[in-house]
């Protein structure tokens, strides 16, 4: 019987289309595609700004969006509606939607199987909807059937998991991961910001279903390449001091790893310096690291007793510029200071890095200590960052440094080292 009268009441409102004038939608008006609460640096940006710009959501009078707040089930249906191109009906069977402002959405959503008339027929239209409830909304409105056989992708999903399942293999609604377990919240209440995104990929899906989840695929195949190279990356710094890491002075782009990144796929100087010396890139990554560590541990464990090996040492590595004009001032400075130190520095491949001139350069960590005799000018001359106090004799200090390089016919030479921090104490 309450089949029947369900079959009845849907019959009715279809054809209420035809008897009842269309009601405007709100959607017509003037609407602000910018919202003074929507930073352009906000992750949901883009999908608020489209919002509007489908004349979907105009927002707020007072010019706001307000993308934390909650989001009523009335406000839902009626973003469905306009995305599907539904026109607001008469004659709402539910009981306690009759005087909302959305009741023709809420009317023309049951008559298009968005939602059912549940036993109390009630919609509860100012209530927030939650994401469990959006989800399946969205699947009915996109004519995404719930998808009971495939297992479910979230940690927190025991119960109805169809259209959860189905919204995440149709790229609509993913949830969120936390160490690489993935949640979908299905209790919470959903945001307007969260929204936004949901409602945005439910208009491009409807518009072109093949189109819209080919470009997710090819997006989720680059997210993950992309996470796989910073997961590479991020194994090939292990050890690295932090400080070094999120040093960002004379970089190009906004991290070390963009900028080592950018220098391995948007400039040339690894592919033609490699070729120089017949090398692929790889090779000649590590011939940076070996350059660089031979001149840092040279210098960091120079002995004013051995300036023989310095000097020899300078002469295999150095390029010319700096043996003809730096060289001998250096080996006056360890003899005449009784320089004596240990050192050991740190590096990788994944910290040779793209500069804000242009040039590549490679980073690292020293960690040193001076020795005695080691004369009290040169531990005067370095002062440790955090106390204001000159560095003393046997106690272990660390600095990040960044050393730069020229390929000469002999081979790849360093041309300068710079310290790029201030002296800390060994962590």
């Amino acid at each position: 019987m309450r089949n029947l009268i369900k079959k009845v009441i849907v019959l009715l409102l279809a054809l209420s289309i035809l008897i009842f004038p269309e009601i405007q939608v709100n959607a017509s008006q003037d609407i602000k595609t910018t919202f003074k609460d929507v930073k352009s640096t906000s992750w949901y940006f883009t999908y608020v700004t489209k919002l509007a710009d489908l004349k979907i959501t105009g927002g707020y009078e007072d010019g706001t969006y307000r993308p934390n707040n909650s989001v009523t089930r009335a406000e839902f249906v009626t973003f469905l509606c306009n995305v599907k191109g539904y026109k607001q009906m008469q004659g709402n069977p539910f009981i306690d939607s009759r005087e909302s402002w959305a009741s023709g959405y809420i009317t023309a959503a049951l008559a298009n199987g968005i939602i059912d008339i549940p036993a109390d027929q009630k919609f509860y239209p100012n209530y927030a909807i939650t994401r469990l409830e959006a989800v399946e909304m969205m699947c009915r409105a996109l004519n995404i059937s719930a998808d009971e056989k495939m297992e479910t992708p979230y940690t927190d999903v025991k119960d109805n998991k169809g259209y959860s399942t189905a919204a995440y293999s149709n790229y609509l609604m993913q949830g969120s991961l936390d160490k690489d377990k993935r949640y979908f919240y299905p209790g919470t209440k959903i945001t307007r910001a969260e929204t936004a995104t949901i409602i945005v990929n439910a208009y491009d899906y409807n518009l072109d279903k093949m189109a819209y989840l080919n470009k997710r695929i090819e997006e989720e195949k680059a997210k993950k390449e992309e996470a796989e190279k910073y997961a590479a990356w991020q194994e090939s710094v292990k050890g690295i001091s932090p400080s070094l890491l999120n040093n960002k002075d004379y970089l190009k782009k906004g991290s070390v790893y963009e900028s080592n990144k950018y220098l391995k796929e948007e400039t040339t100087f690894m592919k033609n310096w490699g070729a120089k010396y017949g090398m692929t890139e790889d090779e000649l990554a590590n011939e940076v690291v070996r350059v660089g560590n031979d001149i840092m541990n040279l210098w960091y464990n120079a002995d004013y007793r051995k300036l023989d090996v310095l000097e020899k040492g300078f002469k295999s590595i150095a390029d010319q510029v700096f043996i003809i004009n730096y060289m001998k001032r250096n080996i006056e400075y360890v003899k005449n200071n009784k320089f004596v130190s240990e050192g050991k520095f740190q590096t990788s491949t994944g910290l040779i890095i793209i500069e804000d001139d242009g040039d590549f350069a490679l980073r690292g960590t020293i960690k040193y200590r001076y020795l005695s005799p080691t004369s009290d000018d040169v531990l005067k001359s370095e002062i440790v960052g955090s106390t204001g106090k000159q560095i003393v004799l046997n106690t272990w200090y660390e600095q990040d440094y960044r050393i730069t390089f020229y390929p000469e016919e002999t081979g790849l030479k360093f041309t300068g080292m710079d310290a790029i921090s201030a002296v800390r104490l060994c962590e």
